[in-house]
């Protein structure tokens, strides 16, 4: 199941490096090229909304096998794009894939574990997954260089075929004892009870939870953080490539820190989780995202520019403080409401997959008006750093909910 998650995961990042080269190689400009960036997320938040009217009718596993197929389908017409259009659409057909993977881990995960456990697990489980936004973009960038990234996605073929004929003969544990002893359809996959299709009876549930939770509330410096993240994916290629003058290559081990730091932070919410709270597990993270989006801000102010050193050292801080508020805003979503776990979940993927469009559509409309990827990256720094002091401030105001619930572990 996690090979399967990391295989398609790493379709969206190996072809980060490349941007620029797939630009210069397809004939377009940097606001056209990270278009696929765009229509990428738009199907994201389209498929996260959309699968909580159906994330109960089907197993486990038949959802990971479609998950792999639409993934080698998006990866062949990659391969073979001869225009900036058909790369796009390549891209949003493997946002189908990848929002079927994100979410039906993540309630498989919620599934067979319980609140004493459900943070413990999600971290490992997206301690592992960071695996592919490592090493994918680094081999992206080596392919590119010394071949062409076409043949990263060939690569991706390859892979995401061996894991969806190996699954086939694979039996998934469902958190029960006689697991092993049950028929296909209340085991291997499910762990689920059966049930039916109701898509009125799921946007009323939308709509309720939007104007009743805090969910929104507890996750706005979530929501501003994705918007830098996709913001950053959007411009990194540019960046470092067209205006600092790297390799893909050297890009590959830049974007390769930015997920290491992302893969550390992830440790901390295990033990803040569970011997200080959410309050202090909130701040800790807030805390270091402010150090790096206020640090990097006066950065420029000082000196009149951005280094390849010092963006490197504050995008490493960033993921590390990002991925651990990841964890803890994804934990509270599910233990809000239990019993609603599909539709929160769902909410709080398209949430976050709103955000991150809203940062690549941000990067278009700030080249189309002329701005450097340099001057973007500070405006970036600066805008969010005015972000995360007014959410830090929304959380604190709604954090007591979460405290009884921490408490009840």
């Amino acid at each position: 199941m996690t090979l399967a998650a990391i295989s398609v995961i790493s379709a969206n990042s190996i072809f980060v490096p490349s941007l620029s080269y797939i630009a210069d190689e397809l004939g377009t400009s940097e606001a056209v090229a990270s278009s696929n960036m765009a229509v990428s997320r738009v199907c994201m938040v389209v498929c996260m909304f959309c699968f909580g009217a159906f994330a109960d009718l089907f197993s486990t596993k038949r959802l990971m096998q479609a998950a792999l197929f639409i993934c080698i389908l998006s990866c062949g017409l990659s391969a073979v794009a001869w225009n900036i259009f058909i790369f796009d659409v390549a891209q949003a057909v493997e946002a189908v894939s990848r929002a079927m993977v994100m979410l039906t881990m993540q309630l498989w995960i919620a599934a067979i574990s319980n609140k004493d456990n459900l943070a413990s697990r999600l971290s490992w489980y997206t301690i592992l997954i960071t695996i592919a936004p490592i090493a994918a973009p680094s081999v992206g960038g080596f392919v590119s260089d010394y071949m062409s990234w076409r043949y990263s996605f060939i690569l991706l073929i390859v892979i995401c075929g061996t894991i969806l004929t190996l699954l086939s003969f694979y039996r998934l544990y469902n958190g029960k004892e006689n697991h092993a002893e049950e028929s296909e359809s209340q085991d291997e996959e499910t762990h689920k009870p059966k049930a039916r299709f109701a898509p009125l009876e799921t946007l009323r549930e939308y709509r309720r939870v939007l104007s009743t939770s805090p969910l929104l509330k507890l996750s706005f410096s979530l929501g501003w953080m994705a918007w830098i993240d996709g913001a950053y994916m959007a411009i990194v290629s540019f960046l470092f490539i067209r205006e600092l003058g790297l390799s893909a290559s050297s890009l590959g081990l830049i974007i390769f820190t930015y997920v290491a730091g992302a893969f550390a932070g992830r440790f901390p919410i295990l033990y803040l989780q569970k011997h200080y709270g959410p309050r202090v597990t909130f701040l800790f993270h807030q805390g270091v995202i402010l150090l790096a989006t206020v640090g990097s801000a006066l950065y420029y102010f000082l000196t009149g520019s951005h280094s390849v050193l010092e963006i490197t050292i504050v995008m490493v801080l960033f993921g590390f403080g990002f991925s651990g508020m990841y964890i803890y805003c994804l934990r509270n979503s599910m233990v809000l409401e239990p019993e609603k776990k599909s539709i929160y979940t769902s909410l709080f993927n398209s949430f976050y997959s709103i955000a991150s469009l809203i940062g690549v559509v941000t990067i278009q409309v700030l080249y189309s008006l002329g701005f450097t990827s340099i001057g973007i990256f500070q405006t970036l720094m600066v805008v969010a750093s005015v972000a995360m002091i007014a959410g830090s401030i929304m959380h604190l105001q709604e954090v007591k909910i979460l405290e009884p619930i921490n408490e009840n572990q």
